[in-house]
């Protein structure tokens, strides 16, 4: 991607950011802060609920970044590199040296990140609910929680270039033997998918939902133009 600041190597893996992170971080720092830990932790000042936001906006992005890494590790397993991860607005993307050569390397290399997400967001929220720890850090682990539990959810969408897409074609790809064939039928199924998200943000947006349906709207844009790249 144009417009990215290295941030160095972990585990032998190049990561950077994209600048449209930022756009994300600032964005969730926000709501944050003047809507989700007013209501869970009241009497703050106003400057602890903004540390608050750009304090647990920061760990959503380090946790992304894990999510990332256990696919590269798991590449790395599988006798395949990783050149670069690289985090951007709508989250992260681990870019390997090679494709797979088979559907299995596939399924457990997409299925990685999402057990890493699963056991941050089981973690999270579990450590959230120790009685001994502050109603501050509480707030945060909550919300870090149960957001990569949903992020989770969703990313196991069977749309490409989601993890469930990767696991999706690995299947028909085992089924059938065809790559290609595979990869045509997954990319059908994500671009309903695609469609339905945008027809469902517009909605809402129209309905009163203004920036959670441009949002929706925009991810299913992103989905529907990543499943033209994957066929291409």
């Amino acid at each position: 991607m144009e417009g990215t600041v290295r941030l160095g190597r972990i585990a032998g893996v190049e990561v950077q950011v994209h600048w449209s992170t930022g756009v994300t971080a600032s964005l969730i720092a926000l709501a944050l802060a003047e809507g989700v830990f007013p209501a869970a932790v009241g009497g703050l000042s106003t400057s602890d609920y903004y540390a608050m936001g750009v304090t647990t906006a920061a760990l959503f992005f380090a946790s992304l970044l894990l999510h990332e890494l256990g696919h590269a590790l798991q590449a790395r397993r599988e006798g395949i590199a990783t050149r670069v991860i690289t985090l951007w607005m709508l989250g992260g993307v681990a870019a390997s040296e090679a494709r797979f050569d088979e559907p299995g390397t596939e399924a457990r290399v997409a299925l990685a990140g999402p057990a890493i997400s699963a056991v941050l967001g089981v973690g999270f929220v579990a450590a959230g609910q120790v009685s001994a720890i502050p109603p501050v850090p509480a707030a945060v682990l909550a919300w870090l929680g149960w957001t990569n539990l949903l992020l989770l959810a969703f990313n196991m969408l069977p749309a490409l270039p989601l993890d469930g897409g990767r696991v999706l074609r690995a299947a028909l790809w085992s089924r059938t033997g065809s790559r290609l064939g595979a990869t045509h039928a997954a990319v059908r199924v994500s671009r309903g998918l695609s469609v339905g998200l945008i027809a469902v943000g517009l909605l809402g947006f129209v309905t009163g939902n203004g920036v959670g349906g441009l949002w929706l709207a925009l991810v299913g844009w992103f989905l529907l133009s990543a499943a033209a790249a994957e066929m291409r």
